[in-house]
């Protein structure tokens, strides 16, 4: 084989090459984008609109446990007053 020939082998063999690789690349990263996306928009419109949730709060039973806990913390300050005097005694507060 001439240069010149040889040259356009080597030229044929990096473009076919190029082409080779780029064809991957389309199909192996744009193509399952592409398809992702499409089964995408085809279940988002397939899909019915879901509701939120209703929140209901009862505001009786909410004031009944803060009345509750208002209760025990202040049976809880009755029982250790003595000790958070002792504490304070001892601190030199």
């Amino acid at each position: 084989m001439s240069p010149s020939n040889t040259k356009a082998t080597v030229r044929m063999v990096a473009a076919s090459f190029a082409a080779g690789v780029s064809a991957m690349m389309l199909f192996g990263l744009v193509a399952p984008v592409v398809v992702q996306g499409g089964l995408s928009v085809r279940e988002a419109m397939a899909s019915p609109v879901e509701t939120r949730p209703v929140i209901t709060l009862d505001v009786a039973a909410v004031e009944a446990q803060l009345a509750d806990a208002d209760r025990a913390m202040v049976a809880m300050r009755a029982t250790t007053a003595d000790e958070m005097q002792r504490l304070q005694r001892l601190s030199g507060r």
